[in-house]
């Protein structure tokens, strides 16, 4: 395979990543409908996990490390395939730390693992159910998911390197791509969140489908030195990158005066002249209010803050979701009879 040629194909993934490829993945297979099988090895929900999709040979084992001795035993650690390691910071100051390995046989990576690596809690194998991965498709799933992660920047890669995306021909590469989609829609059902990449209203996914985001209305936040734009979202309540804030605070609960000391000491929010501060990254708070009240610098009613451009607060859309006019009502959904 000439080089030219190889460069096209890393040129062609490298623009896949820059589009949030992955997260207009997610959204298509959400749109579309997705049959997720969540098979509890233990007969409990905080035991081993297998979850796999409907129609597909890929599965993902998520385990604590707790029970790493009972998982171990099982097939897909003696299977090809990619692991995520990930646990809470060990300082409890930053984000959580994440590392992605893959392994012919995971089994002997992940022993070296929990022998050597003190800060995961858990753990994630993400194979296939005939074993049809091989060295360089895992590879190919390590580098990939390495990109994602940096860029959604939610936590801490422990990687030490950056790896390389590898060649495949290109029938391969659809075909992890196709991996890599599926398993992206997987991995927040096991309470993963790391590849997530917020979305910007009007960003078309890379399968030619528009974004969800593109449909949600866009909400913004004006109050004194507070300017800021985001839509309410699956997770919460998604505010843009640039959006500026107010630097000193006032009377705020003690949850949001928390997180906003967290995202000043990782750099989600950082000082912007003597009195503001700037979002540097698009960033998914849980709610419109902690969203509203961690900019204001005061505890704020983000129902009621958040408004559209023609000055509807998101309370009132949210209420005019709720409510159907009696003549859109059919018979048989009304309960009446006939």
């Amino acid at each position: 395979m000439s080089s030219e040629v190889k460069r096209e194909q890393r040129l062609a993934v490298d623009r896949n990543v820059g589009s949030g490829w992955f997260n207009g993945a997610m959204t298509h297979a959400g749109t579309s409908g997705a049959t997720i099988r969540l098979f509890l090895v233990d007969g409990t929900p905080q035991g081993i996990r297998l979850v796999d999709r409907s129609q597909w040979t890929g599965v993902c084992l998520a385990f604590s490390r707790a029970d790493y001795a009972r998982a171990r035993l099982r097939n897909e650690f003696g299977r090809t395939g990619v692991y995520l390691l990930t646990g809470p910071d060990p300082e409890g100051k930053g984000p959580d730390v994440l590392y992605i390995g893959e392994g012919d046989a995971v089994a002997a990576r992940l022993d070296s693992h929990q022998r050597s690596k003190d800060f995961w809690t858990n753990a994630y194998v993400l194979t296939t159910a005939d074993d049809s991965l091989n060295k360089a498709h895992v590879r190919y799933l390590e580098a990939r998911l390495v990109q994602i992660a940096a860029t959604a920047n939610s936590v801490r890669l422990d990687n030490g390197k950056t790896p390389n995306v590898p060649w495949l021909s290109e029938p391969e590469v659809a075909d992890m791509e196709a991996y890599l989609a599926n398993m992206l829609v997987i991995l927040p059902i096991v309470g993963v969140h790391a590849f997530e990449v917020p979305t910007v209203t009007g960003e078309v996914g890379g399968t030619g489908t528009p974004d969800a985001a593109e449909t949600r209305t866009r909400y913004f936040l004006k109050t004194q030195l507070t300017t800021a734009e985001g839509i309410e979202d699956p997770r919460g309540f998604t505010v843009f990158e640039g959006a500026l804030g107010r630097f000193e605070t006032k009377t705020m609960t003690a949850g949001y005066h928390a997180l906003r000391e967290k995202l000043l000491t990782e750099g989600v929010l950082a000082a912007h002249g003597a009195d503001q501060i700037r979002l540097t990254r698009t960033y998914a708070f849980d709610s419109p209010s902690s969203a509203a009240s961690v900019l204001s610098g005061g505890s704020k009613n983000g129902r009621i803050e958040w408004r559209d451009a023609q000055g509807r607060t998101l309370r009132e859309h949210q209420q005019g979701t709720a409510e159907t006019p009696a003549d859109a009502i059919s018979p048989d959904q009304s309960g009446e009879t006939a």
